[in-house]
């Protein structure tokens, strides 16, 4: 079985290297599309065995034709596993992830993802964040495709095509560690910028759940977030919730 790994990336130089270092053990390959990165972030991944850098030939931001680009890069092996660059696969999963993909049934599997916050022992639980699950590795069928959202840069196309998912999906036991909104800084920021290039998008709240308890009070509540709600990464793994 093949398993290659797929990538968009830019200025990811913080948890690149424990994103791909993460899912390596299971991937032949993997292949990373970097979008114009200015912090040094293609250079670590070039360093790292068995992973291919493309630079990115595009200019502006189209999260869809990107990925679609990259796809074609992949070819058709039996698996891909497409998640961001600052995700990684929570160790002891790698098992459990492999076994899923040799189930002839599957062409899809969603993964939980833990979305830390403040610290890396610290997870948030409240909306969304709760039990939010997304399909992150997909069997290629050389026909499906992302596909175009109503959002700004094409934002919220997934991580897998859209032909496959909720198509014959499990939701497996396989966890992901986001790293993207641990800071508050980084938080702030980026409710800035997905603000800035897609605006009004009401369907996200206008992303206001990412700034709950830092531009917004912890005790406000939201389409998608609120009361900010915090558990430590430990006790949830240990009484099986993370499951």
């Amino acid at each position: 079985m093949t398993i290659v790994g797929m990538l968009r990336i830019k200025n990811e130089a913080r948890w690149i290297e424990r994103c791909i270092s993460s899912i390596l053990p299971v991937c032949d390959r993997v292949l990373v599309m970097d979008d114009h990165s200015t912090d040094g972030t293609p250079d670590l991944c070039a360093a790292i065995p068995r992973v291919h850098v493309f630079p990115s030939p595009f200019e502006g931001l189209n999260e869809t034709r990107d990925k679609n680009w990259l796809l074609e890069q992949v070819g058709k092996p039996d698996w891909i596993i497409a998640i961001d660059g600052d995700e990684m696969l929570m160790p002891g999963c790698e098992s459990k992830l492999v076994d899923a993909m040799k189930h002839p049934y599957y062409t899809a599997l969603s993964f939980r993802i833990f979305y830390l916050w403040d610290r890396e022992s610290q997870v948030r639980m409240d909306g969304v964040y709760g039990q939010f699950r997304r399909e992150s590795a997909f069997r290629p069928d050389g026909i499906a495709r992302f596909g175009s959202t109503s959002a700004g840069g094409n934002f919220h196309c997934g991580n897998v095509p859209f032909q496959l998912r909720h198509k014959r999906n499990v939701t497996d036991e396989v966890k992901l560690l986001h790293f993207g909104y641990m800071h508050r800084e980084d938080r702030i920021r980026k409710h800035a910028w997905y603000n800035d290039r897609d605006p009004n998008n009401w369907g996200e709240d206008c992303y206001q759940h990412i700034v709950i308890g830092d531009l917004l009070p912890a005790t406000h509540r939201g389409r998608h977030g609120g009361p900010l709600e915090l558990k430590p990464l430990e006790a949830l793994c240990r009484v099986g919730t993370a499951a």
